[in-house]
């Protein structure tokens, strides 16, 4: 099912494995966020916070459902519960057409594992809105939903590999510590010291000091520590991403959000904080809740105003090496856009999209930014008698002249001024999941925008 426990059967065994548990730290020596992270998180939430004010209220609530949506799916498949790819993820989170025939064609069980985990992540919601109060009663609550169509779990005994019953809602009553290739183990608390470690866990998450601290701070430790303990049998990663999200909720009404693609990332920056080393870990939530936020932004804005349907229908009746490498990086982020717009048009009656080339190298760009790769991108609205009307704008993306700028690169709509940043490792080696559903909004707001404003131009040119 999920991981694969060791159970060593021999007293020795046991004991030599609860030895190498090494307890989670007190919240009074976990990192502080970086001063480039803080800066990036007041910007961007700065950012979020105007754009919930420009928002209704219907696309508030239709942005973090989308958020928490793809949180709920992907967490089980980071546990490797089912598989999950780009365009399921995004399907699944914005409820498109078939969505719930995707999600049963993954495989029995699925549906009922998102809904479980779907309803996990409510309960981390009530915690924030006051209807519950954080503590190991409601922390053994949230087990036991976002498991509750788990019916077992798989072990690694003397005997190999074998599903157990799993109990939900309760600590764990043997070991769980994880066997790794080498044949040695990842230790995680012994059984006996669950509970006086998990009241620790609670008291540090009352102090003082932790209420005070930045929100990443906060649902990075809350998760790691949990993480470290691995208090139930199974269902510990899903109960800790959950756990993360209070944190961020509480702050601005997002969930903390990782992609199926992202494990690699996020196990091995939770490796290094189980080693002593927390830094990793503390920027890898830092820019995972940066995303977050960009997707929720991406998605209220891209909610406002009409749909390019209808929009195309009411226009159709009115009659160096590294300089090349980024540059390399630019062609194949406008490559990503172009595929986007093809099929964004090719869904909407009346409409063709396309584009050409363009030269804009001596247009001026944001400040400390320089051009990179552009294209003119048309639209083509046809009428009945198959006249058309065409819009069309500059995408480019631009490279930021600063090293240190975590987002290095800067898609841009010139008639429009809308900009979306990017960074590196979001587009290589592969377009990251949120990176796709980020673009796949920008896109969809670009359609609209050119439609919207070739509908205005052609209503002032009637008589």
């Amino acid at each position: 099912m999920t991981e694969q426990h060791s159970g060593p059967q021999e007293r020795d065994d046991v004991a030599a494995a609860d030895a190498l548990y090494r307890p989670f730290p007190e919240f009074s020596s976990w990192p502080r966020l970086g001063s480039v992270q803080c800066d990036l998180w007041a910007r961007f939430s700065a950012e979020l916070n105007d754009q919930k004010g420009r928002a209704t209220a219907d696309q508030l609530a239709r942005a973090v459902n989308v958020a928490v949506r793809a949180a709920a799916i992907d967490t089980g498949a980071i546990e490797g519960l089912y598989q999950v790819d780009r365009g399921f993820t995004m399907s699944v989170a914005f409820q498109t057409l078939a969505w719930e025939q995707a999600l049963g064609e993954r495989g029995e069980g699925v549906r009922e594992l998102f809904e479980a985990q779907l309803a996990g992540y409510e309960l981390a919601i009530d915690v924030v809105t006051g209807k519950t109060p954080l503590s190991e009663a409601w922390l053994r609550s949230l087990h036991e939903q976002i498991c509750a169509s788990q019916a077992t779990y798989r072990v690694l005994t003397e005997m190999g590999l074998q599903d157990q019953p799993l109990p939900k809602g309760r600590y764990k009553e043997s070991p769980n510590h994880v066997r790794l290739a080498d044949g040695s183990y990842h230790a995680y608390a012994p059984v006996a010291e669950v509970a006086p470690e998990m009241r620790r866990l609670f008291e540090q998450l009352r102090t003082t000091a932790f209420e005070e601290a930045h929100p990443v701070e906060q649902s990075a430790y809350a998760h790691h520590a949990l993480t470290a303990v691995h208090p139930f049998a199974d269902g510990n990663g899903r109960v800790a991403r959950a756990l993360g999200s209070v944190y961020l909720y509480k702050k601005l009404s997002i969930p903390l959000v990782i992609f199926a693609n992202q494990r690699a990332a996020y196990f091995d920056s939770l490796a290094r904080a189980d080693a002593g080393d927390p830094g990793p870990w503390l920027a890898f939530v830092a820019n995972r809740s940066l995303d977050t936020m960009q997707l929720v932004e991406e998605t209220m804005r891209t909610a406002a105003g009409p749909r390019p349907d209808e929009v195309a229908e009411s226009l159709a009746a009115l009659a160096s090496p590294a300089e090349e490498r980024l540059q390399n990086i630019t062609r194949r982020l406008l490559g990503e856009v172009q595929e986007r717009w093809l099929r964004v048009t090719e869904t909407v009656p009346r409409l063709d999209g396309g584009f050409r080339p363009t030269e804009v190298s001596n247009q001026p760009t944001s400040y400390g930014y320089r051009p990179g790769a552009a294209r003119i991108f048309v639209l083509r609205i046809y009428t009945e008698t198959h006249r058309f009307f065409e819009a069309t704008d500059i995408f480019r993306v631009n490279i930021a002249g600063d090293h240190a700028n975590p987002f290095r690169f800067r898609l841009e709509a010139l008639a429009s001024q809308d900009v979306l940043d990017v960074r590196e490792e979001d587009v290589t080696p592969e377009v990251t999941a949120s990176l796709s559903l980020r673009l796949d909004q920008w896109v969809q707001r670009q359609v609209k925008a050119l439609l919207v404003e070739r509908e205005h131009q052609v209503r002032a040119e009637q008589p």
